[in-house]
């Protein structure tokens, strides 16, 4: 069976971070002692002015077993101290090239899409990601779609790239900006992993 994806997005203010890490850690290491926890990664923008600062990518065993652990450690979205959009995700859609180098950064693209949509988006997602998975800088990509309940984000992405300046180029692409024309609003950032 495979493992179950969380992602949680939490909007952090520019001068806060050092007070989000604390909760966080707290968090982590009361979550990983319980049955069902595989691993976590919190992500932090390169940029200060991204709406979502922090993004958080853990796996866990089960949907049950994260609800169980997050029931015991008496832990949820609501008694965090930022504002947070936790969701529990299955892959869809997953490439990645064969060689990946140890300097890198993470795009973490957050998507609106309504309930009823996912198979128009995906089939968009997807021409997107035909033109990118070919340009120079680009490592992997992750389809991400929410197993309920609701959560705020129904799809998400995450990918991998070799610098900031390989994507930039790679979204700069005329071909690209016009396959890439998806009527869902998106919440794209550039990130680095600060812990696990």
């Amino acid at each position: 069976m495979k493992p179950l994806i969380l992602i949680n997005a939490f909007e952090v203010p520019p001068t806060a971070d050092e007070q989000f890490v604390k909760h966080w850690t707290r968090a982590r290491d009361a979550l990983s002692t319980k049955a069902g926890y595989v691993d976590t990664r919190l992500h932090r923008s390169l940029v200060p002015t991204a709406p979502f600062r922090f993004v958080n990518v853990g796996r866990w065993a089960s949907r049950q077993a994260f609800q169980a652990a997050t029931r015991e450690a008496d832990i949820s979205a609501n008694g965090f101290p930022f504002p947070a959009h936790p969701g529990l995700y299955e892959v869809i859609a997953a490439t990645e090239r064969l060689t990946i180098p140890r300097t890198s950064v993470t795009l973490i693209n957050v998507f609106e899409v309504p309930a009823g949509e996912d198979e128009q988006f995906i089939a968009g997602w997807q021409q997107a990601n035909e033109l990118l998975s070919s340009r120079p800088g680009y490592l992997s990509t992750t389809l991400h779609r929410s197993v309920g309940p609701e959560p705020d984000f129904r799809l998400v992405n995450v990918a991998r790239w070799s610098s900031p300046d390989a994507f930039t180029a790679a979204i700069g692409d005329p071909q690209f900006r016009a396959a890439a024309q998806l009527p869902y609003t998106a919440h794209p950032a550039l990130y680095t992993a600060i812990a696990e």
